[in-house]
């Protein structure tokens, strides 16, 4: 019998809150862990050099969660939020303008202040975040130009958050999907990019999520072909024991454009 054909990230089924109360909530532990703690600790570590900063930043991540862009918020001062799915734009905006029901990340927050030893000041941490996100711009990858209309000028830094993987079918959608962000970035400016190696699904609720299965090589190769000095990169094994989802490591990369492709 066939196999059923893993749910696509436009799919209807796709529901970012279940996504964060599936993996990063406040009750979750090793998940939690591994896709929420992980991310920021690094970029903790990426950004307090301050060799990688600038005035603006465009994010492209997966779901809803801002919570990356926490710590982002202290090095770069405006901040483009890029989003194909449609619900999570309406999340999104949900938690920057603090309506009833919206997501609750607060202990992300908690967590940031903790790094920089800090016992208190989360509240202000959001709200800086806030301040920061200048608008949520859809993205629409059918289209020859996926933000048509919207005009959004090159950034001085872009970050990706286990997004590619969810969105692109194969190798070649990934490359011109990469490609098609990395066209945001000054030359000179920095990519960080959070991948998730060797998965081909995640899930939410009842369903299965498709994820591009590709490894360290493959990732390295696709960053130099589009115009990338990779300029240092982390990787961690998983110590999941879970149905949840199939990666075996996750890793990040800060690479400088040294050229447009």
């Amino acid at each position: 019998m066939a196999s059923t054909p893993h749910k696509d990230y436009h799919d209807v089924e796709f529901d970012p809150i279940n996504l964060i109360e599936t993996y990063i909530s406040a009750d979750k532990t090793d998940t939690k862990e591994e896709i929420l703690h992980y991310p920021i600790r690094e970029l903790f570590k990426i950004l307090t050099p301050g060799y990688v900063r600038g005035d603006t930043l465009i994010d492209l991540s997966i779901g809803t969660s801002t919570a990356h862009l926490l710590t982002v918020s202290d090095y770069f001062k405006e901040i483009t939020i890029i989003e194909s799915s449609d619900v999570s734009i309406r999340e999104i905006e949900k938690w920057l303008k603090k309506e009833p029901g919206a997501v609750d990340l607060s202990h992300a927050a908690v967590f940031v202040c903790e790094l920089e030893g800090k016992s208190e000041g989360w509240e202000e941490k959001e709200e800086k975040l806030r301040r920061a996100v200048t608008r949520v711009v859809k993205c629409d990858f059918t289209k020859a130009n996926p933000l048509d209309p919207v005009v959004v000028p090159q950034a001085d830094g872009l970050i990706s958050v286990w997004y590619l993987e969810a969105v692109s079918k194969d190798y070649d959608s990934y490359l011109s999907n990469l490609t098609f962000f990395s066209s945001f970035l000054k030359v000179g400016g920095h990519l960080i990019l959070f991948v998730s190696f060797n998965m081909s699904y995640y899930t939410i609720g009842q369903n299965k999520f498709f994820a591009l299965t590709y490894d360290e090589e493959f990732a390295k190769k696709a960053l130099r072909d589009t115009g990338y000095i990779i300029k240092s990169f982390g990787k961690y094994k998983s110590r999941l024991n879970t149905h949840l989802a199939d990666y075996k490591h996750i890793g990040y990369f800060v690479a400088c454009k040294e050229r447009e492709v």
